[in-house]
């Protein structure tokens, strides 16, 4: 059976390798995640406060749930990105690839450490989300951001992200408040840009 054109590339994309620079000196490397990662993506959640474990579809406070994301990755469904600095992940980005008629849509989610938020971090792994869905053939990128982060919904705008409406009150907070979730779209390719 022929690949489709979305996982033709993923072994290809294994091989990705982004180097940046932050402006204090600090290097970064993005790559996607391995196997070899269980321990230090275990790592990454295991020191999260409360409130913020709220944020996640996942237990990630289960080091077993975290662990699990590194066993058989199954990169054609969902590829995973993540941010190193020296033998520490500081960052980890998911594009959750579309099936069927959503085949040319993934969904981006990503998390930083805490001490790594405000450096530019979150917005290369973005741009290097962006980049791996182009190399894909994807056409829309999508991404779910709650109301009360409106820094995180800034930075995707300023990467193309459009925010297409607010879905009310889909988001139930710890404490069973409801907010918004703000649904944006970074449209890599116009269906008219087929003709």
């Amino acid at each position: 059976m022929e690949p489709t054109k979305s996982t033709a590339g993923v072994e290809q994309l294994m091989l990705y390798r982004h180097l940046i620079t932050l402006p204090d000196g600090l290097r970064v490397c993005l790559r996607p995640l391995t196997p070899k990662d269980r321990d230090a993506l275990v790592a990454l959640f295991s020191s999260l406060p409360p409130e913020e474990l709220q944020y996640f579809r996942s237990n990630v406070a289960n080091s077993e749930v975290v662990a699990s994301w590194t066993e058989k990755p199954d990169y054609a469904n969902i590829f995973p990105l993540v941010a190193v600095v020296g033998d520490r992940i500081v960052g980890n980005s998911t594009l959750h690839l579309g099936q069927g008629y959503t085949r040319h849509v993934a969904e981006i989610r990503i998390f930083l450490a805490r001490d790594f938020r405000r450096h530019g971090i979150g917005m290369a792994m973005i741009k290097a989300q962006l980049d791996i869905a182009r190399k894909m053939g994807l056409h829309q990128i999508v991404a779910e951001v709650v109301e009360s982060r409106p820094q995180v919904i800034h930075a995707f705008e300023r990467l193309g992200f459009q925010r297409q409406f607010a879905w009310k009150d889909l988001f139930m907070t710890s404490e069973g408040d409801t907010l918004d979730m703000i649904v944006l779209i970074n449209f890599l390719r116009r269906a008219a840009e087929d003709f």
